[in-house]
């Protein structure tokens, strides 16, 4: 195995190396790792609010800005060396510190949350020398320790919740489950509201912001800086960030590419920049970004990572297909979403599956946002699983034609499979399709293909290679000692008929005569695939043809 680009920096003692596999500031500090500084961004923070709201997709920097808070507050001042902050803060003032990360609590029912929640507050009380009250709840063991915590030193308490979502966008899909795990950490958060006055910040980060939950409706005015111009880069790498602190990192992942570091930087814009919270400054993922460095090779790393299915549920479950052409909504629309009643884009928004691609003031002189897809490892992503769900939708409406089409183009009949393989196709929205290019729409064609003959249970070979060539599609019924010699043709070209197609098909057969590899009785079969433009859209045309083997080759 080759050595990965960490291994090659060990040997460059003045370059960091990087660590993708934890989030705690105090780790990659002691050991030296790559941290890119928002110390700066931290303390305006902390010097201009109080309580604050912050919602960033997943793997995105969200929990190593709560370490660094709780490191910072804590008056570590060893692992702030060489940072902004470092001789910008009161090193004296030491508090109290309660973090919770709420993506780490058991959420698969009510009973295990409020459990491993009550457990955390007694391990973070006993760490303090605490002895709160066993037989109380959870809820008032909470506002216990923030006053035990602030009578201790009389200084008020920091208190850091990361992902205080998690519980109920973990079971979006379970609307019960979501909604009691909802209520019961709505009577938890709102102690926050009644210790107000022992409490010097509050953080609370997670990726989307539900309404009807006290934490927002009843609490002291929480500033929600999600959109906010000013703390727009707090998470994510900025393109001067990448610059200055892993130039020399995009050198090695280039040599090790046999690319320039021009076209290295180009093709890691191009697959991780793109997200912005404020409709004009940029942003790298972050995890995606490193681990490309890390790795020497792109990948779509966040997207494996960072919770796939909230998309897939989504678009699997919907009745009315999200118009990627036309995402315009208003502050309110893209801030907060109910959990009860899901609207799709606000949720992909907050997700990472979309951003801010700009914002201008309407007639009310409201802010509106226009929405677009990131980056290139989003949109592969989502094609995929795009993909995906329509293969499963597809696959239980194939089963019921499999003997049917199969005697009907055995016999040189392709009417209904082509009808069927046509519906399908025109079932996908215009606005997904519209948005692949040529190419990766012959990825979709073919596999809607594969689906119908693997569900109808036929033996079937793709791209078989021969003698003379590579065969589209062999499909074999055993039973009957069948065999289907298929070549597909696709064009968006307007000018190219159908039969033009079905034509090519059968000359490429009969010129490298596919058959050859085969015995029994063997058919042929031309299957066409046309995108025809309709106004700013499209339609798709199949066709099918059958044909026995040219009689002179005949045996």
């Amino acid at each position: 195995m080759g050595e990965d680009n960490n291994e090659k920096l060990s040997k460059h003692d003045d370059l960091k190396r990087i660590c993708v596999g934890t989030q705690t500031f105090e780790f990659l500090r002691e050991n030296n790792y790559l941290y890119v500084d928002k110390t700066k961004e931290i303390r305006d923070l902390i010097h201009n609010e109080k309580i604050v709201f912050l919602s960033r997709p997943r793997r995105f920097g969200k929990s190593l800005l709560v370490s660094t808070l709780e490191e910072l507050f804590k008056g570590n001042k060893g692992l702030f060396k060489g940072l902004y902050i470092y001789d910008k803060w009161d090193w004296n003032k030491k508090y109290n510190v309660i973090s919770l990360d709420m993506s780490d609590m058991d959420n698969r029912s009510t009973e295990k949350l409020e459990i491993d929640l009550n457990n955390t507050i007694e391990t973070i009380a006993k760490t303090n020398k605490i002895k709160l009250n066993k037989e109380i709840s959870v809820r008032k063991k909470f506002s216990n320790l923030i006053k035990e915590l602030y009578d201790s030193n009389s200084k008020e308490v920091i208190v850091l919740v990361d992902e205080y979502d998690a519980p109920i966008l973990d079971n979006i899909d379970n609307k019960e489950l979501a909604d009691t795990n909802r209520k019961m950490l709505q009577s938890f958060y709102q102690t926050l509201k009644n210790k107000d006055e022992f409490l010097k910040f509050v953080f609370i980060t997670g990726i989307s912001k539900f309404i009807h939950t006290s934490i927002f409706s009843k609490l002291n005015n929480p500033t929600d800086i999600t959109l906010i111009d000013r703390y727009s880069t707090i998470c994510g790498i900025t393109h001067k960030e990448l610059d200055e602190y892993c130039n020399e990192h995009i050198y090695l992942f280039a040599d090790k590419n046999n690319m320039s570091y021009d076209e290295a930087l180009s093709m890691i814009n191009y697959w991780y920049d793109g997200y912005s919270f404020d409709g004009e400054k940029k942003v790298f993922n972050p995890f995606s970004t490193l681990s490309a460095l890390k790795n020497g090779k792109l990948s779509k790393y966040w997207f494996s990572t960072g919770t796939p299915h909230f998309l897939v549920n989504i678009l699997r479950d919907k009745r009315v297909d999200i118009d990627f052409k036309n995402m315009e909504l208003s502050e309110g629309d893209l801030n907060e979403i109910d959990p009860m009643k899901i609207k799709d884009v606000p949720l992909l928004f907050q997700g990472g599956y979309l951003t801010i691609d700009r914002t201008f003031l309407n007639e009310n002189n409201e802010t509106e946002y226009f929405l677009r897809i990131p980056n290139f490892e989003v949109k592969q992503a989502y094609d995929d699983n795009l993909t995906k769900i329509y293969v499963e939708k597809f696959g239980n409406k194939f089963k019921n034609f499999n003997e049917l089409i199969w005697n009907e183009v055995i016999e040189g009949n392709c009417k209904r499979l082509s009808e069927n393989l046509r519906a399908f196709i025109v079932g996908i929205p215009y606005y997904n399709r519209i948005s692949m290019d040529n190419k990766e729409k012959w990825k979709v064609y073919p596999l809607l293909f594969r689906v119908w003959a693997e569900e109808a249970d036929f033996y079937l070979t793709e791209e078989k290679s021969i003698e003379d060539g590579r065969i589209d599609f062999v499909l074999e019924n055993n039973m009957q000692d069948q065999t289907l010699i298929i070549e597909m043709k696709y064009t968006a070209d307007q000018s190219k008929s159908m039969d033009s197609l079905i034509n090519e098909a059968f000359k490429q057969i009969e010129d490298k005569k596919y058959w050859w590899a085969y015995t029994g009785k063997i058919k042929l079969m031309a299957l066409a695939i046309k995108d025809i433009e309709i106004g700013n859209g499209f339609t798709t045309d199949v066709k099918c043809e059958i044909k026995d083997i040219p009689a002179v080759y005949d045996n």
